[in-house]
């Protein structure tokens, strides 16, 4: 089917605005939260009515809503004549939200690892649906691992996480955590190790620190589910490297 420029138009636009809804998602805010954010981006300093008329929400509800991304940071207010005018927080500001919540993190990372190592470790098997749920296991796999093995489909990574996992992957160099993949074609960085296989993967699956991580990656849905249990990872290691070795 051959697109004119007007169809191209429309499909780039409403790509642009699922993209910019899934990012402010992933910052912590509710759909009618972002309705009410890109309103105020859009108007600039106004009244609580005219932010709610044109997000098509009651002013009852912007003005909850407004209290909210108000704590969260999102956006601010001054008084005028008595009365209050809303202001959205500039693009860049959300980096810092992101930086500030990131230190906090860090403060108390130190307790919560106390909290943690106090506990008897039982090996154990956790399940992972949909996207931000794989995303926990991806998080998981820069925070405890100083390499893995895996074998993964790039096109279907790609299809399923267009933006988040280009940044894993640069995020997993910066770390230095070494890697060594199998897949159907060339990994996303052409710098790591990789062989290939002639047969079309269905799942991903990575092997690190004592664990095995698994994902569906055809489902609409994905499913994943993470293993936390030394004789099976260390199976799966056993095979992994004779795949490795014979490839």
């Amino acid at each position: 089917m051959l697109w004119n420029k007007n169809d191209r138009f429309i499909y780039y636009n409403i790509l642009t605005i699922v993209m910019k809804e899934e990012i402010l998602k992933s910052l912590g805010l509710s759909d009618k939260e972002i309705k009410i954010y890109l309103a105020s981006l859009q108007l600039g300093s106004n009244l609580v009515q005219k932010i709610a008329n044109f997000a098509g929400l009651n002013r009852t509800s912007a003005y909850d809503l407004l209290k909210s991304l108000e704590q969260k940071g999102f956006v601010s207010y001054t008084i005028q004549s008595g009365k209050k005018f809303y202001q959205a927080a500039q693009p860049n500001k959300l980096i810092e939200i992101i930086k500030e919540r990131e230190i906090l993190i860090e403060k108390i990372l130190p307790e919560l690892n106390s909290l943690s190592a106090s506990v008897v470790t039982r090996p154990n098997v956790e399940v992972y649906t949909g996207k931000e749920g794989i995303k926990s296991i991806f998080e998981n796999i820069l925070q405890e691992s100083k390499s893995f093995s895996c074998i993964a489909s790039k096109e279907q990574l790609l299809k399923l996480f267009e933006y988040y996992f280009p940044h894993f992957v640069n995020r997993r160099k910066k770390k230095n955590i070494k890697v060594r993949i199998i897949s159907e074609t060339q990994p996303f960085d052409k710098t790591a190790p990789y062989k290939l296989i002639n047969k079309k993967i269905k799942t991903a699956t990575w092997l690190y620190d004592g664990k095995i991580a698994m994902v569906s990656l055809e489902d609409k849905e994905p499913i994943g589910i993470l293993i936390n249990e030394k004789n099976f990872y260390e199976t799966h290691k056993m095979m992994f490297d004779l795949l490795w070795d014979s490839l």
